[in-house]
């Protein structure tokens, strides 16, 4: 797994101009965007939230 910090970054940068996609591209993005935030927030100890 990539950095946290970076990986927040790109997580960030996927919603940016979200609100410009269609309207089945914006909720696959948002589903893209959740799946990665959960993934973070489910990382071991070493690598989670709160780490550094």
């Amino acid at each position: 797994m990539a950095d946290p910090q970076h990986r927040t970054v790109q997580i960030l940068s996927q919603l940016e101009g979200v609100d410009q996609l269609s309207p089945s591209d914006e909720i696959a993005t948002f589903e893209q965007v959740l799946s990665a935030l959960t993934e973070l927030l489910n990382a071991p100890e070493e690598q989670g939230p709160g780490v550094g």
